[in-house]
């Protein structure tokens, strides 16, 4: 948890806006998709040379966990973690519901009404996100309240039990958790970005039309890349790049630079 003495300090504060910014572009995106289709076809625009594909199957599932290792840090505020009893799961050990938690229900739960055959093969890898980032900041934490009580036992501190140390931890932890989910993050963002879109892709990414958009398709678009790839759900396939031909050559005729605007007949 979060400790009071830092509850209000001005990086916290700016961290809870940015999670709750984040949350709100990608609650709103799921709400604007009409279907599973609607969703794949959009992202799917911009994702059509299979190089940049794959660098997006690896890309995307590492700027996700890296929001995961980001929200975990932070309790969902107003008091509603106070109120909610500790979450016991596997692989991860107790802790109280966070941002990431509340991340982690929003897939699951939106995956699974736009497709529930894709939701129920994506959630033990949504799962396996959210228990690594949540896990890795609870033993950062652990470190932190570790240090901070051995510095109060040299400093013959009058309070130095294991409570009194985690109660002025700070919401960063160590920092290294943050640290390193930045870097995983980023990572993800610069290999689909320059090599992924400016090389291999030849047209700007999701991210520049709609954040959330890409933020909410993207996940379960790579995931499905790799389902079609070993022959599963092939109808869905059909369906979407029959939408992205169409949403393409809409976008080709508005004007928009992308390479796959050479292969239609725009007259």
């Amino acid at each position: 948890p979060s400790s009071s003495s830092s509850s209000t300090s001005p990086s916290l504060i700016i961290a809870h806006a940015l999670s709750i910014a984040i949350l709100y572009l990608i609650v709103k995106s799921f709400m604007s998709y009409s279907s599973i289709t609607d969703a794949l076809a959009f992202y799917g625009v911009y994702h059509r040379d299979p190089i940049n594909q794959v660098i997006h199957f690896f890309g995307v599932p590492a700027i996700i966990w890296g929001i995961f290792v980001f929200f975990s840090h932070l309790d969902i505020p107003l008091g509603i973690s106070k109120s909610l009893p500790m979450i016991h799961i596997p692989r991860v050990g107790p802790h109280k519901a966070t941002y990431a938690t509340l991340t982690f229900i929003i897939y699951t739960v939106f995956y699974l009404y736009l497709d529930p055959f894709g939701g129920v093969l994506y959630f033990p890898f949504s799962y396996l996100m959210y228990t690594s980032g949540t896990s890795y900041t609870l033993e950062d934490r652990k470190e932190a309240a570790q240090t901070l009580k051995k510095k109060d036992d040299d400093a013959n501190a009058k309070s130095s039990s294991s409570s009194s140390s985690m109660s002025s931890v700070p919401w960063t932890g160590t920092g290294k958790a943050l640290k390193l989910g930045a870097f995983v993050h980023f990572l993800g963002w610069y290999v689909q970005i320059h090599p992924g879109h400016g090389h291999f892709e030849g047209a700007t990414p999701a991210a520049t039309k709609s954040l959330g958009g890409a933020l909410s398709s993207a996940p379960l678009f790579a995931f499905y890349e790799g389902l079609w790839f070993v022959g599963l759900n092939k109808e869905l396939q059909d369906r979407t790049k029959e939408l992205v031909d169409i949403y393409t050559i809409e976008l080709c005729k508005s004007g928009e630079h992308l390479r796959a605007c050479a292969d239609y007949d725009l007259n």
